[in-house]
This record gives structure tokens, sequence and C-alpha cells, in this order.
């Protein structure tokens, strides 16, 4: 049998910006990439109580999710992770960096569309927001 783990990662829209984190140089996975608010999700914690958990622990604010935007699957170490991106909306809260990360930005979509270097996650993120069928549905 297999292996799996699941994680998942936000986009925090505040008015017409996207929130987003520089991961510290000492990560183990993608030190000094951009990367979502989010994480891994813990035995027993539903997907987006795990979104709202780890956005807190992460940024330190409190946002309100408001749909599932991405759902696949990747080979990770010697798992297999089922991975989610949620959108949510910015509630309260002033920016309280965890030791995770560096530094964040505040960014509009067409700056978002160029962030650089991004992690595995932002990438696919990306991807799919450059897709031209998801710009004409938003």
């Amino acid at each position: 049998m297999k292996n799996f783990c699941a994680g998942i990662h936000v986009l925090i829209r505040k008015r017409d910006k996207y929130l987003i984190l520089k991961k510290s140089g000492s990560d183990k996975d993608e030190p000094g990439h951009w990367d979502l608010p989010g994480g891994g999700i813990e035995f027993n914690e539903q997907p987006l109580g795990a979104a709202l958990r780890e956005t807190m622990e992460e940024a330190g604010i409190k946002i309100r999710l408001t749909n599932v935007l991405m759902l696949w699957a990747m080979p990770h170490k010697t798992q297999w992770s089922i991975e989610i991106v949620a959108q949510g909306i910015y509630l309260s809260g002033k920016i309280k960096l965890s030791p995770e990360h560096s530094t964040y930005k505040w960014v509009n979509k067409k700056e978002l569309l160029k962030v650089k270097p991004g992690t595995v996650h932002l990438k696919k993120l990306i991807k799919f927001l450059s897709n031209k069928k998801y710009q004409r549905s938003n």
C-alpha cells in the first residue's frame, strides 16, 4: 500500500490584491520561493479547517473561504500527495509571519501571474489562472 499525504493552500484576496509569502532561506523544500499560505492537512482534520489554521499560523490573519480552485495529485518524497488550492477573502488581522517565511507581498493579478521563483503550488496556480477558459468565466 502506498503512503498518502494531503495539503491545502489559499489564494487570499484583499480588494484587488493577492497575498504571497516568501519561504525562508532555511525552508527544507523550496527556500526563497514565493508561495501561498498553506500546508499539510493533519490527521482527522477537514481540508477547509486546515486552510484556516495554516493561514493563521503562517500569516496571522483571519479569512473566509469562498471556493476550491484546484485539486491535483503529485509525488512528494516517498508519498503521493493530494493538493488543493482554495480561494479566500481577507477578513481581519495584521500580517505576522511565522519563521517559515521571510517576507510577504500583496500583488495584483498581473503581478501574481509573473511571480518568480514560485513553489510548485504557485506555479500550478499561475498556469491555471493564465488559462483562457478560466479567464472568460471570471
